[in-house]
């Protein structure tokens, strides 16, 4: 991991709660509630609660309402039991929205509620951004203390603009997606091929070494596959990627070694060794696959696979030496433009995206992975390589999401001419995300012209 990574040391309770889990057992998740009015609700003696600004008291917010815009129904999800403790403890009725699901689908029906005046509260940003920005409003109205220890500062960090936040995500929040490697640990073990574990515990986990144990795998017979491996994933493993955020803009970033890493990546493809997606690897008979956090967890995507042959690391790196990369989608939670209820979504957050609120013991596969999970999404990075292709094309309406895909489509051959072709659209594309931005920046310093919003140095 990057000497940069920061640990969260109070998230060693965590893990240790994961370490006493007998993981497979348990009753069905919890269903819907309608919430309460508890006086146990965790806050001070001057009713303080804990992760918000000081004047926040909880009695004024105890019997509201706060409603949750999201195509995922958190009943039929581990969320379900988190917010019915949540409603429980606090008196603050949680309602959730439904939406449709999609990068551009999100954000067009929360805008089409903020025209109509029906706008939930909390919005889920997952390849949304910057389109996201159209529909939401800084956090400063959630009344959050973002100092508090548990908040991945990178996302909050990377989602200032014009001086305000307007995203947070807890580490080791359940819903982390960070990238990593999943193997199955049966077929390395029976069959005498070095694991992605093994390779990363001798210095050794390389793309190199990926193929050659990709390789290893598919000579076991016809019917096994190599690896599968999502396109930006495995180029953010490289420390490659088509588009960076840094400093509030987005920049091109295609360059010769994006060139070098998708050339390698395709001619693994055509030599037979890899295939793109994950879901195959439920299979039994896939080695490896480049994915992210979901991949652990039992709601994630690998239904029906054996639990027990279910393993992971880190991603391999570009050359022996290197140090690992950290990738991720550009994930977080904020508040809807217009939040008519924005200072219990903020109490609502904090205690919705900490761990230590879910029930984990139905929650991943097998005692490793969960160990894993920690040991991965227990840090924050400062350089975290984001996945903004599709975020880019949902919200400008330019490019091709395809360019996630081209060792599916184009052969190793065609990799750089391909990528020049596209050059002119990518500027197109930033161009127009950076506009996104400026407009919100715009709207910000209008923001606090009058009166509506503190400055910064306020």
């Amino acid at each position: 991991m990057s000497k940069k990574a920061i640990r969260l040391i109070t998230l060693i309770l965590a893990v240790a709660m994961v370490a006493s889990l007998a993981v497979g057992c348990g009753g069905d998740p919890a269903g819907s509630s309608s919430g309460g009015s508890s006086s146990d609700a965790p806050v001070t003696a001057d009713g303080k609660i804990p992760g918000m600004l000081e004047e926040v008291k909880l009695e004024d917010y105890q019997g509201t309402t706060v409603k949750y815009a999201s195509w995922k129904n958190p009943w039929e999800n581990e969320d379900g039991a988190a917010i019915d403790k949540f409603m429980e403890e606090y008196g603050i009725k949680v309602e959730w929205v439904r939406t449709t699901e999609g990068a551009s689908a999100y954000v067009q029906d929360i805008n089409a509620s903020i025209a109509s005046n029906t706008q939930a509260d909390v919005f889920f940003q997952s390849n949304h951004f910057p389109g996201s920005l159209t529909a939401m409003q800084p956090l400063d109205a959630a009344k959050l203390d973002l100092t508090d220890p548990i908040w991945n500062q990178n996302v909050i960090k990377a989602s200032t603009f014009g001086g305000h936040p307007y995203l947070v995500d807890a580490i080791a929040n359940v819903w982390s997606e960070v990238d990593i490697c999943v193997y199955n640990k049966r077929i390395f073990e029976n069959n005498g091929i070095t694991s992605p574990a093994e390779y990363y515990e001798q210095g050794k986990w390389t793309f190199a070494n990926f193929r050659k144990a990709a390789m290893e795998v598919k000579a076991l017979g016809k019917d096994y596959t190599g690896a599968t491996a999502l396109g930006e994933p495995i180029l953010g493993a490289a420390g490659a990627a088509f588009f960076t955020l840094k400093d509030g803009k987005f920049s091109v970033t295609a360059d010769q070694h994006l060139y070098d890493v998708m050339t390698f990546v395709t001619k693994m493809r055509e030599d037979g060794y890899l295939k793109r997606g994950r879901e195959e690897f439920a299979d039994g008979k896939t080695g490896m696959a480049i994915t992210n956090c979901f991949a652990l967890k039992k709601t994630g995507y690998f239904q029906g696979i054996n639990a027990d042959d279910v393993a992971a690391t880190y991603l391999p790196v570009w050359e022996e030496g290197d140090e690992h990369q950290v990738s991720a989608l550009f994930r977080g939670w904020g508040l809807i433009d217009g939040a008519k209820n924005p200072v219990a979504a903020g109490i609502f957050l904090r205690q919705y995206l900490d761990v230590n609120n879910y029930d984990l013991e139905q929650t991943f596969w097998n005692q490793n992975v969960a160990n894993f999970f920690f040991e991965v999404t227990g840090t924050y990075n400062d350089n975290v390589i984001y996945n903004h292709v599709p975020d880019l094309v949902g919200a400008t309406g330019l490019g091709d999401s395809a360019m996630m895909d081209y060792f599916q489509y184009k052969s190793s051959s065609q990799i750089k001419g391909y990528l020049d072709s596209q050059k002119n659209v990518m500027d197109q594309m930033v161009e127009k995300a950076n506009e996104i931005i400026d407009n919100e920046v715009k709207w910000i310093k209008q923001q606090e012209a009058d009166g509506k919003l503190a400055k910064l140095s306020e």
